[in-house]
C-alpha cells in the first residue's frame, strides 16, 4: 500500500511489549489528525497488543484496515570476552504484523486479502472523535 509521493514510514507507530496501549492510541490518533493513514507495526509478543489497538481505533472513527503478516530473521552475534573462544551466532525468526489504518480509500487496495472495510456508524463509539467534522477534539477535563 503506497501513496503517490508519500512515505508511510513517517506515519508509523511502533507497538512493543512495554508500550502502554493508551500512548499508542494517542500517538496514532494524533497522526490521523494530520494524515489520512497510520501504520501500526509490531513483532512477536506485541502483535496481540497491536491488533487490540487497531480495533479500538476502528471503533473511534471509520477506518479502512489492511493487515499484512511477515516474518523477520533475527541474528544475534556474541563475541567472546576471552581469547581462544569461538564467536556464537544465534538466528531465529519472529512474526511481524503491519496494520495500516486509513481514513479514505486513497492508496488502499480493497482486493488485498488483509483488507477490512470500516465498521458501520452504529457500531462506532466516537469518544473524543467528532463525527461531523472528522477531527479529533480534546476531551474536557
Amino acid at each position: 500500500m503506497t501513496t503517490e509521493g508519500g512515505d508511510f514510514s513517517s506515519c508509523a507507530v511502533r507497538v512493543t511489549q512495554q508500550a502502554k496501549p493508551r500512548t499508542c492510541i494517542t500517538n496514532a490518533m494524533n497522526i490521523l489528525n494530520g494524515n489520512n493513514h497510520v501504520e501500526l507495526k509490531a513483532m512477536g509478543k506485541a502483535i496481540n497488543k497491536a491488533v487490540t489497538i487497531a480495533e479500538i481505533l476502528k471503533r473511534k472513527m471509520p477506518l479502512h484496515q489492511v493487515t499484512s503478516l511477515s516474518s523477520c530473521e533475527i541474528v544475534n552475534v556474541f563475541e567472546p570476552l576471552e581469547e581462544g573462544l569461538d564467536t556464537v551466532v544465534n538466528q531465529h525468526y519472529v512474526s511481524c504484523v503491519t496494520i495500516t489504518l486509513s481514513r479514505n480509500l486513497v492508496g488502499v487496495d480493497v482486493d488485498d486479502i488483509g483488507y477490512q472495510s470500516p465498521l458501520p456508524m452504529e457500531e462506532l463509539q466516537p469518544g473524543d472523535f467528532n463525527t461531523q467534522t472528522g477531527k479529533i477534539v480534546a476531551a474536557a477535563t
